[in-house]
């Protein structure tokens, strides 16, 4: 932990000397990942963007053929347990990918992002506000470079993996199970067909999770900043009202705590608003995801052995923690704006003021948190479910 603040703090002095401005930085961050979605045609926070583009209906063209080749190849291996659920997989995957497409190309999601943009063009308030909103962006920045890296680390691997096989083994096999109906991967010039299928497949997988995760963490961070910010706000009001002997401070305070209440309302649509555009895909994301490592629980039981096939397909669901995670983030949050809001000398506000501020209280009690629509997206539910699959694991294993 000291040596990421070590790293942050080193990355925010940098984007200082770069950048003139909260906004400036900000808008680079969003350019990264505007460019990200545009290998995909899912450029949505970019102006004047439609879903008719070609990149965008050559990707779920290409979705859809990848989910009639993954039916054509269960009913090829049909009787083979393991390249069936291999083949479940990656069925998976496309499902997941049509999901993604259909939540991170709505208009709701520019209004959000409309929505932060404004954040940054509003004049501080306070010289703190100014400070909170330069560390969003950083955040912002700092995790698309990480995610950056990370994924182009994973595309090489297996990029690399999909080089070496055919060269290891000496004869011309593909990486991965799937491959187009009736072109004979045997034979070079089918071979190389269905190397560049994939090939593509694993290019559009890369570039359009880093994206996705990339934008919902973005989300996230300023959903943080915004809470961030009423934080600022209530020790200002603090403040005012410890010095407010002789009342010459009233008209001050009714104006910062109609400024908190607004900008806390905000903040509970935002979050409000991020939950319905997201929670259609977290479903079916965690759907297909259980359903994956259910069926990798078939093989444990039977074929015990082929544990790099386990494995495989648990690294493959990598995405679930990371996306609780995310989701878990907002909790420190909200706990310390419940504490600030406790914080407040509530002597020294009239009894209007009072029951304004308790409201927001009673508000920020009962948060508004990300869901697939039946729980909360969080670590903690994640752990849950996780230890379950595994008592099943172990059972079964007994069992066999």
């Amino acid at each position: 932990m000291k040596i990421w603040q070590r790293y942050l703090k080193r990355q925010r002095a940098l984007f200082r000397t770069q950048y003139q401005s909260p906004k400036q930085l900000f808008d680079s961050a969003c350019e990264m990942l505007i460019k990200c979605f545009a290998v995909c045609g899912g450029e949505r926070m970019k102006p004047g963007y439609t879903r008719r583009n070609p990149r965008l209906i050559f990707l779920v063209t290409d979705l859809i053929l990848y989910l009639f080749v993954n039916l054509y190849s269960i009913a090829i291996v049909w009787g083979s347990l393991m390249d069936v659920v291999f083949c479940f997989v990656t069925l998976g995957i496309a499902i997941q990918g049509l999901a993604k497409i259909e939540a991170f190309t709505c208009p709701e999601l520019n209004d959000l992002h409309l929505y932060n943009v404004a954040r940054f063009t509003m004049p501080p308030r306070f010289p703190e506000v100014e400070e909170a909103l330069f560390h969003t962006a950083a955040m912002c920045k700092v995790f698309i470079r990480i995610l950056a890296v990370a994924f182009s680390i994973v595309g090489i691997a297996i990029y690399s993996y999909a080089i070496l096989m055919p060269l290891v083994e000496g004869e011309l096999s593909l990486a991965f199970g799937f491959y187009l109906p009736f072109i004979d991967y045997r034979t070079p010039i089918g071979f190389a067909i269905n190397w560049v299928y994939q090939f593509i497949q694993v290019s559009e997988g890369c570039i359009g999770l880093m994206a996705c995760d990339t934008c919902l963490l973005f989300l996230i961070v300023n959903a943080t900043g915004q809470m961030d910010l009423i934080i600022i706000y209530l020790r200002r009001l603090t403040e005012l009202i410890d010095s407010n002997d002789a009342g010459q401070n009233d008209k001050k305070i009714a104006d910062l705590l109609g400024d908190i209440v607004i900008k806390h309302l905000e903040h509970t649509k935002y979050v409000t608003d991020m939950d319905k555009l997201l929670k259609k895909q977290f479903f079916i994301n965690f759907s297909c995801i259980i359903f994956e490592l259910v069926a990798s629980l078939a093989i444990v039981v039977r074929v015990w052995n082929q544990f790099l096939t386990v494995n495989f397909n648990f690294l493959t669901r990598a995405i679930t923690p990371s996306n609780s995670f995310l989701g878990t983030q907002e909790w420190p949050f909200n706990d310390k704006l419940v504490e600030e809001i406790y914080n407040v000398n509530w002597y020294g506000l009239s009894t209007k003021h009072q029951k304004t501020l308790q409201q927001v209280l009673l508000t920020s009690q009962h948060p508004v948190v990300l869901s697939d629509g039946f729980s909360a997206i969080d670590l903690y539910n994640f752990v849950e479910i996780y230890k379950k699959i595994y008592s099943y694991l172990m059972v079964l294993q007994n069992i066999s």
